[in-house]
């Protein structure tokens, strides 16, 4: 007959608790101690915790959860788990059946899931929860614990990494496609200039037909043209400019291009202001990449005023080192959802023909690479304000 238990070889709740670590070394816990600062190891995570038992029930919930819900501390603890929390099914009006800590309460097994929720300060954030049952001796569910951490800014950073892979593919794919256009367009456009002097020297057709054949011809060497322009922009978006760097008036840039401009503003009724710091001083900068984005941002405000408006550009010291220059129009404006992506290549809100969505794309790489920054202003209906701003004595086209 076995010996009855000794009560005092019984292990009591305060007794300290000795656990064997995977080095073999044991790891000595004091439960009355650790009973002590449970509570404000939980306060202390930066993830947020809560705890439902199995009737749906809160049973506790950390300071970081209250925090980034806004739930009213007082009123969780004892109340049902989709009347207080912020229950991303509930608040759909899809009931129970959905409910994720429900399934894992059904299923005795762990679950993950990502959701899109609304923070204290109305803000929408990017939450990951991983849900986990607590077992019982008989198997059975007795809680479901809930870790909820903010995977916004990591989100983000992903999606940023996402887009510049993206672009870097795109900046490859973008210089064979053009390679490959560009050999025929040239044996296209030496085909078109060998007509037209072939014309000029025949004797053979009457006035009118030659006129009839110049017209044609001129219109297959402007159609052959457009195409390389656009060659030429996705080679742009490829790789930076190879001009050399020097310093460049950017007043002079600006004049220029709006002298260029001058016959297609007065055709659209646009008046064409400039506010230019007299005193701007030079910058280091590839003279035919900053002309190049003049034109762009002055075109662009040109397109978004088709039936007249005011064309501002103005230039001014930006401290000690650098300079900004504005491009400002009081066209039809950007609406605030397109803000964001109108850097994206190919995107542009302009009809069919009209536009190749490359033009921003480009400006903004030509800008970054002189160790600059660009950035558009923008009401609907109230017109759109570009700034560039540029150090004088930057990496003159060669920044990453």
């Amino acid at each position: 007959m076995a010996d009855a238990p000794n009560p005092e070889d019984q292990p009591r709740d305060d007794a300290p608790i000795l656990l064997e670590g995977d080095a073999g070394l044991l790891l000595r816990f004091d439960t009355q101690q650790v009973r002590s600062i449970l509570p404000h190891l939980i306060d202390a995570l930066s993830d947020a915790v809560v705890v439902v038992d199995r009737n749906f029930h809160v049973v506790a919930a950390n300071r970081r959860y209250f925090e980034a819900f806004g739930v009213r501390q007082g009123h969780v603890v004892g109340m049902l788990c989709h009347q207080t929390l912020n229950c991303a099914e509930a608040l759909g009006g899809r009931g129970g059946s959905n409910c994720t800590a429900c399934s894992v309460l059904e299923l005795k097994e762990p679950r993950r899931l990502l959701r899109n929720l609304t923070d204290a300060g109305g803000g929408q954030r990017r939450w990951e929860a991983t849900l986990n049952p607590v077992l019982d001796a008989a198997g059975d569910v007795t809680h479901v614990v809930e870790v909820w951490r903010d995977i916004s800014e990591r989100s983000r950073l992903e999606a940023q990494l996402s887009h510049s892979e993206r672009l870097a593919s795109l900046g490859i794919l973008a210089a064979g496609v053009a390679h490959e256009i560009n050999n025929p367009m040239a044996s296209l456009l030496a085909g078109v200039e060998s007509l037209q002097r072939w014309l000029d020297r025949t004797d053979e057709l009457q006035e009118e037909s030659r006129a009839d054949a110049c017209e044609v011809l001129e219109i297959l060497e402007r159609s052959i043209r457009r195409c390389r322009e656009t060659t030429d922009k996705l080679l742009l978006l490829a790789q930076p400019y190879r001009l050399a760097a020097d310093w460049v008036d950017l007043n002079r840039a600006i004049r220029d291009t709006l002298t260029l401009l001058s016959y297609q503003m007065r055709k659209q009724g646009i008046e064409a202001r400039d506010e230019l710091d007299a005193e701007l001083p030079k910058i280091w900068a590839r003279e035919s990449a900053l002309r190049g984005v003049c034109m762009n941002l002055c075109m662009n405000a040109l397109q978004a005023m088709p039936t007249g408006g005011t064309l501002t550009v103005r230039s001014r010291r930006d401290g000690a080192a650098g300079i900004t220059f504005e491009v400002a129009d009081t066209g039809v404006g950007i609406p605030k959802e397109q803000l964001e992506r109108i850097w994206d290549p190919f995107f542009t809100t302009k009809p069919v023909g009209q536009g190749t969505g490359l033009g921003l794309s480009i400006t903004q790489r030509i800008v970054v690479r002189h160790g600059g920054a660009i950035q558009v202003e923008s009401t609907p209906g109230h017109g759109a304000t570009f700034s560039v701003r540029l150090p004088v004595t930057g990496p003159g086209g060669d920044g990453v």
